[in-house]
């Protein structure tokens, strides 16, 4: 069981999104020492976030894509990135999100994604199911499973999953839609049949994962090693995928590195 309500951390999330909303375009973009691009609404929904999620749960860490980790590495940790997809953000192409994570002894225990721009905001704890809230109508999320992948199936992944891994042999057709976050919640309703992450940090994925997971997904590298959440590493050099377990033995079956 959480040591926190998760429906009044949804609603914080709740919060955190309609202040974004309120804070696009009035922040130019600025550039980090990673090359990547930043706002001061990212700084300020990041201090918004700590503020109420350490309210929340006082006794967790906190990880944060703005300020790093404070508090106990080994203690439970909010996971936050306060904009996924800030290119997007910036760029005027509606596809951002929200994205709180909560992850104990390498596990992901809790997660909420709002997706702003379409008025959707998603959430799952751990064994109580995934679940999506689309302007008012609430509907449970389960992800579809099959053994054979055909053309037409999606399959996300970001910009240098194509560098690093053969997909010649997979007949699914790619889609990067420029924020991680997305992509779990695109695969957690079904709108993907997998997606695959390389060289991302572990908030990008964190609120997604519970999402997937409580879905009916499972989350492997491609070594075929499971997915642990670890709030200590930088970034993850080996490609993550996550995907339904028939889905998953197929990728694992035929991807390989290059």
């Amino acid at each position: 069981m959480l040591s926190f309500d998760p429906a009044v951390a949804r609603e914080i999330v709740r919060e955190a999104a309609q202040m974004a909303l309120h804070l696009r375009g009035q922040f130019k973009a600025e550039i980090k020492p990673d090359n990547t691009l930043v706002t001061e609404a990212d700084r300020q929904l990041e201090l918004f976030l700590h503020e109420k999620l350490s309210q929340l749960a006082p006794e967790f860490a906190f990880l944060g894509e703005e300020t790093g980790l404070t508090g106990d590495p080994n203690a439970p940790c909010w996971v936050i990135d306060p904009i996924d997809g800030t290119t997007n953000f910036v760029r005027g192409i509606p596809l951002w999100c929200i994205s709180v994570g909560a992850v104990q002894g390498g596990q992901a225990i809790f997660g909420a994604v709002a997706v702003p721009p379409q008025n959707e905001i998603y959430w799952a704890a751990s064994g109580e199911g995934a679940w999506c809230d689309r302007g008012g109508e609430v509907v449970r999320l389960e992800v579809p499973d099959g053994p054979e992948l055909m053309q037409e199936d999606l399959i996300a992944c970001n910009t240098t999953v194509e560098r690093v891994v053969d997909i010649t042999t997979v007949p699914c057709r790619l889609r990067n839609l420029g924020s991680l976050a997305y992509h779990k919640v695109a695969l957690a309703r079904g709108s993907l049949r997998a997606s695959i992450a390389h060289w991302h940090k572990l908030y990008d994925i964190a609120g997604g994962m519970c999402l997937c997971q409580e879905a009916g997904c499972v989350a492997r590298y491609l070594n075929g090693k499971e997915w642990v959440a670890d709030v200590s590493s930088f970034k993850e050099t080996m490609p993550l995928l996550v995907a339904p377990p028939q889905t998953m033995d197929e990728l694992l079956e035929k991807l390989v590195m290059l």
